[in-house]
């Protein structure tokens, strides 16, 4: 095989899978900050991942996850700023970026872009118009 054959070569290696079942990644991974789990085909966020809390930077895009309701597991992460999504198919999804913003309303970075003001106000707009508040039951027999 040339050198030209060579460079022209491309290899494809199977997704890592750092789902972090049954792995002793660090001493105290509570201080883990920042990770990066993109093109791993990962169809949902593990709940594993909540119990990071001084997370502030995750990126999952090029994955497989298909469900907006997948973000809700990160809303419990104090610190989450940055998180990247595209590239997986709930980005097809209507209202996607409101959704998440809304979701998560202390990130600053959102799929590599920075959350503006505007953003904000267009994802309070979209939850005032697709998020129904929950109603409180009482029931009857307490009255």
């Amino acid at each position: 095989m040339s050198k030209q054959d060579f460079m022209n070569t491309s290899v494809q290696e199977p997704p890592l899978d750092y789902s972090f079942r049954n792995i002793q990644l660090l001493q105290h991974p509570e201080n883990l900050a920042w990770i990066d789990l993109s093109f791993n085909d990962l169809t949902s966020i593990d709940p594993v991942l909540t119990t990071f809390f001084n997370l502030s930077v995750l990126y999952l895009h090029g994955n497989s996850i298909q469900r907006l309701g997948e973000v809700n597991k990160l809303a419990i992460l104090p610190r989450l700023r940055s998180l990247t999504l595209h590239g997986n198919p709930i980005e097809e999804e209507k209202g996607y970026r409101q959704y998440v913003l809304c979701t998560l309303p202390r990130i600053t970075t959102f799929d590599f872009s920075g959350v503006t003001k505007a953003d904000r106000t267009s994802a309070e707009v979209w939850k005032r118009m697709n998020i129904r508040p929950k109603k409180i039951r009482i029931k009857q027999d307490a009255l």
